[in-house]
């Protein structure tokens, strides 16, 4: 199998497994797909935030949304201007970062009405004056291919609630704060549907602030993991975001900047997880059924997202000698029954897939987001190494991570 011009185990060959692999044409692709929906496009760089991605959204004019103060100071090292980031801090500030953000011209966006005071105490403190600022709506309902990954509704900590706008246009009266943007994301992995009535929402909640320039719609725009279904077409929701803007244009009787959010959409297909396969192993269930596990070196500390959400990806063996197609349960080396890379509704499935042999390489798909940003050292894996690959050309752009790395780290503490 190739990812563009190169074979995947000449990668494995070269660097070892599991290593992380991103497709620049892939990411090209969906760059260009994004940039077509909105007139401002930011990317929700917590979904990967390997400096080479950020340079190349840099490169096509895609700006930031980050969610803390070291994300703000990793884009600003990757090139982008601070009139280029937006930091969203959910539900609170940490001690120093309303004055990073004072100090660097960082436009807020905040989540909380206790986020709006203490953004406006500060601010008086420091005698800065007028400030400008965004608010995270909660508009009451929410949506997400998860329920952990759905940031809307009462069971959501995210966003200022609907309800309650009075009292923090009261708040950023109070700490002469102006309140020039308004914002909302209900989930990663809604549908259009969902996305269609919920920006209506945002322009009757943004209707109630005078001074209002920005409207920012979110992510959370659809994506298909499983290449045997049709992608989701999102190229409707540009003339939906059209007419929400000229909406709100023509209620203040000024042009309204319109933004999008999107992380997922934008990486989760050009990333690639290879890793090889370790052992094959089998029991049976209650019904005498033989169930077939394929044990990979692939484990949830170095891709959470099926163990966490029961997550779909799809996966593929390179092998010269693939044997027939049977159902597999395709698993990791951590010691915890979750670690399963097949799963639905957060338990382990079997997947019907060719029979590898003992060696053969393991290639799982849509790993770009949220792969190795949520990837950890428990067992005391080293972190993996992250290569991209650009046509006939790779390198390796993050080393891997080794024990020695981990402890003296530890050591320097």
């Amino acid at each position: 199998m190739k990812i563009e011009d190169i074979e995947v185990r000449e990668i494995i060959a070269k660097e070892g497994s599991p290593v992380y692999v991103y497709s620049m044409k892939a990411l090209r692709s969906a760059i260009a797909e994004i940039k077509e929906l909105a007139p401002l496009t930011r990317y929700a760089m917590k979904a990967c935030s390997n400096v080479r991605i950020l340079k190349e959204m840099k490169a096509h004019g895609i700006h930031i949304d980050a969610v803390s103060i070291f994300e703000v100071e990793r884009a600003m090292r990757a090139g982008f201007e601070p009139e280029e980031i937006c930091f969203t801090s959910d539900v609170f500030f940490n001690s120093s970062d309303v004055d990073f953000c004072l100090d660097n011209g960082i436009y807020v966006n905040c989540g909380s009405l206790g986020m709006v005071e203490e953004y406006g105490k500060i601010a008086r403190e420091r005698k800065q004056g007028t400030q400008r600022i965004s608010i995270r709506i909660n508009p009451g309902e929410g949506a997400g291919h998860s329920k952990k990954t759905n940031t809307g509704g009462p069971y959501s900590k995210h966003g200022i609630w609907h309800e309650n706008l009075d009292e923090v246009k009261a708040i950023a009266k109070e700490y002469n704060l102006v309140i020039d943007g308004v914002h909302m994301h209900i989930g990663s992995g809604g549908d259009m549907d969902h996305l269609e009535r919920i920006t209506g929402k945002l322009v009757e909640f943004a209707k109630q602030f005078d001074k209002v320039r920005i409207i920012n719609f979110g992510g959370g725009l659809p994506y298909q993991y499983d290449p045997s279904l049709p992608q989701e077409d999102i190229s409707g929701y540009r003339s939906i975001l059209e007419e929400r803007t000229a909406r709100l244009s023509k209620h203040f009787g000024r042009k309204i900047l319109c933004e999008i959010e999107p992380g997922r959409r934008f990486v989760a297909g050009c990333g690639y997880l290879l890793g090889e396969v370790r052992a094959l192993n089998h029991t049976f269930d209650e019904d005498g059924k033989r169930l077939d596990y394929v044990l990979t070196n692939i484990g949830f500390c170095h891709l959470l997202r099926p163990m966490a959400y029961g997550s779909f990806h799809p996966i593929w063996f390179d092998d010269d000698q693939l044997g027939e197609e049977k159902d597999l349960i395709v698993a990791g080396p951590v010691c915890e029954s979750g670690d399963v890379l097949t799963q639905k509704d957060e338990e382990p499935v079997p997947r019907k897939l060719p029979m590898p042999n003992v060696g053969a390489a393991v290639i799982v798909g849509g790993a770009g987001a949220y792969g190795y940003a949520m990837s950890s050292n428990y067992n005391s894996q080293p972190l993996l190494p992250e290569v991209i690959v650009d046509g006939g050309h790779w390198e390796v752009v993050r080393r891997r991570q080794s024990l020695d790395d981990i402890l003296r780290e530890e050591n320097s503490a």
